[in-house]
């Protein structure tokens, strides 16, 4: 087996299943030679062995294995099937990014998530490119189970089927315990962040917390939600206050003073630059619309 590999993948939009089936070789056959596929593969062999290259990397994959090609990479046989060999394949689209490196990378969000009540410690799917599968009767009935729903008529047949590709891939990814490092300090840091968003935080209370450089903090969490500390505390600050605006009817001095800023005037600013309204414009312009939404209905 080649030098091990580790795709991460971005899950913010989700890994899209796009069409899967059974692939059969002789002896003497040759997997097709392809080079401009916009999909992931997702091989499971079932039996014999398959010689695939990617690039000028050479792997056999053999049954009970599980092996993942990338897109827009060159595919071919490096050698040709010995024995009659089966496996099931299903491409997957992802529109976010992806890598693939010899340890886990955390990938960011391809699109703006906000923070206020969003606990995902990590958005990234780590898959390994080529190992054995566990729980393998289990993972192929459910791959059955996708092609069966995928061609059904009925128009839940889709869903059905997407929502089973991403239990499969919860099923062989690289559990939360092989994460690097990194990501469980970003969780960490996140987490800290949301449980103090009202107190005074520099990066000296950071590190005070979670005994390591600022600069390494900061790293961390640009890396894997690709805010600094500063920049993260800011939008949890400001989401805060937005919802707080719409919600109940404290003063904007009030406001100001429970999510954790002190000079009010400095408060209207940073929220202007956020959302292009200062609060009390903000708080006008969204009750006005929910008001004339409700006339309509």
């Amino acid at each position: 087996m080649a030098q091990p590999a580790y795709i991460s993948i971005s899950c913010l939009p989700l890994p899209t299943f796009i069409e899967g089936g059974y692939a059969t070789f002789q002896a003497g056959d040759h997997h097709p030679n392809r080079n401009n596929l916009q999909y992931f593969i997702l091989i499971f062999m079932i039996k014999g062995k398959l010689f695939i290259s990617e690039d000028d990397n050479d792997y056999t994959v053999e049954s009970g294995e599980m092996f993942v090609l990338l897109p827009r990479h060159h595919h071919y046989s490096w050698h040709a099937v010995t024995e009659n060999t089966g496996y099931y394949w299903l491409h997957f689209y992802v529109s976010g990014h992806w890598e693939q490196q010899t340890s886990l990378v955390p990938m960011r969000s391809a699109i703006k998530v906000p923070t206020l009540h969003h606990y995902t410690p990590t958005e990234t799917l780590y898959l390994v490119k080529h190992a054995s599968v566990q729980n393998r009767e289990r993972i192929i009935q459910m791959v059955k189970q996708i092609f069966k729903n995928s061609s059904a008529s009925e128009e839940y047949g889709f869903w059905q089927a997407q929502q089973l590709f991403i239990d499969v891939l919860q099923e062989i990814q690289v559990q939360s315990q092989q994460e690097s490092a990194m990501v469980q300090l970003s969780g960490q840091v996140q987490r800290y962040l949301r449980d103090h968003f009202n107190e005074k935080i520099t990066n000296a209370t950071l590190s005070r917390a979670f005994h390591f450089h600022p600069n390494y903090l900061i790293r961390t969490l640009k890396a894997t939600t690709g805010l600094t500390p500063t920049e993260f505390l800011r939008q949890y600050r400001m989401e805060e206050a937005s919802k707080r605006l719409l919600n109940t009817n404290m003063s904007e001095t009030e406001i100001a003073s429970a999510i954790g800023f002190q000079n009010i005037y400095y408060f209207s600013t940073v929220f202007k630059q956020y959302t292009g309204l200062s609060p009390s414009q903000y708080r006008r312009t969204n009750m006005r619309q929910v008001k004339e939404n409700k006339e309509v209905d």
